[in-house]
């Protein structure tokens, strides 16, 4: 199986440790331990007797139970606890796709939701997302691109990068088409929980078909990614196939981040909180900062997470230009939209600590003035 290289992954991994402003997080503001502690109301006695042995390799039953608990009609057997939600789209990609499958895909996209399933053999058809469309998803074109041969449609919602979403009477209409036609959904919905308000993202995908297979993670919106946990939720025959593939790739997770993803959960509703707060207040920042530069960049307002996926207007400038001239001179880290394989476009995010996060505008500011 050959994996084509992670463009995304490697920009970040050549720029980030220099970087003196990141603005291409795609995370909340990561929690430290004692944040963590004191937004939960947790003491730190807890983690003391933590032993740190291997953890089961399908997460601990405490950990499950809690993750099943937010897919109503799912259970403990339903869950597979990961390496972050990367390793819950790899596995399902290596236990469902085969050679000569039909995989289509939301486009653009993270590169591991495609990737591995043209490794695996398989014909990859994107369903693409349109700036001059405001990022709307297009039903009608997503249907000309399934087949006879579609054994799987892997959906991100909200989006990354554009922060577009799904609504529930579109994913619906999906699943149908899935429970009709036979084929599965992949629903990576890793930033489900920070939308803008209540009902801007579909309920999960697994709670509304069993055709569905539900991503999550603890990183992107619950701002706790050096846990490095994800899960998915899914038929048990899932969880068993990608047991067998987990023994070969990490085998377990921490009983650490174990523990703490346990604790998060549990206390979901003022992790979140928190997060969306600061996210919502960088982005009326960032939403101001876009106006005063309209000259030079594009945009569509996200529905839902923490990324955008701007456009320059300037001719002959590209991502990939743009978003180096801005760390050579500024140190100001974004990702090129060449990454996702959309030329002249950047991604930044905005769910940083807002006093970084402002001062990286500023940066960003001194370098686009150059531009004019």
């Amino acid at each position: 199986m050959h994996l084509a290289p992670f463009q995304v992954e490697h920009w970040l991994n050549t720029h980030e440790l220099t970087a003196r402003y990141n603005l291409a997080e795609t995370d909340a503001k990561p929690f430290t331990v004692r944040e963590l502690l004191a937004v939960t109301g947790a003491s730190p006695d807890f983690l003391l007797d933590t032993r740190l042995s291997y953890n089961p390799t399908l997460g601990s039953d405490a950990l499950r139970e809690v993750i099943a608990g937010f897919y109503p009609g799912a259970t403990a057997a339903n869950v597979l606890v990961t390496t972050g939600a990367m390793e819950a789209d790899f596995l399902l990609a290596n236990i469902l796709v085969e050679p000569g499958d039909t995989v289509v895909v939301e486009y653009p996209a993270y590169q591991v939701l495609y990737s591995v399933a043209e490794a695996r053999g398989a014909q990859v058809k994107r369903w693409e997302l349109k700036a001059e469309e405001s990022y709307r998803p297009n039903l009608e074109r997503l249907q000309g691109l399934i087949d006879e041969k579609t054994k799987l449609v892997v959906l991100n919602t909200p989006h990354n990068p554009t922060g577009a979403v799904l609504d529930e009477p579109d994913l619906r209409t999906i699943l149908r088409w899935a429970e009709e036609q036979g084929f599965w959904v992949l629903c990576d919905e890793v930033y489900h929980d920070l939308a803008a308000g209540p009902g801007a993202a579909a309920p999960y995908a697994r709670t509304l078909s069993s055709r569905a297979v539900s991503v999550g993670s603890m990183s992107k919106a619950f701002g706790l990614s050096g846990l490095r946990l994800g899960w998915f939720v899914g038929p048990e025959e899932f969880v068993e196939k990608a047991w067998s593939w987990k023994d070969y790739t990490t085998i377990s997770n921490s009983p650490v981040s174990d523990l703490l993803a346990r604790l998060a959960l549990t206390h979901k509703e003022a992790v979140i909180a928190r997060n969306t707060a600061i996210a919502r207040a960088n982005w009326e920042r960032l939403s101001a900062w876009f106006e005063r530069w309209q000259d030079l960049i594009g945009y569509v307002a996200p529905a839902a997470g923490v990324l955008a996926f701007p456009w320059l207007k300037k001719p002959g400038l590209s991502g990939t230009a743009f978003c180096q001239g801005a760390f050579d001179r500024e140190g100001v880290l974004l990702v090129p939209g060449e990454a996702f394989g959309c030329p002249g476009h950047f991604r930044i995010g905005f769910g940083g600590d807002p006093d970084a996060f402002a001062a990286g505008l500023e940066h960003l500011s001194a370098y686009c003035a150059t531009l004019r």
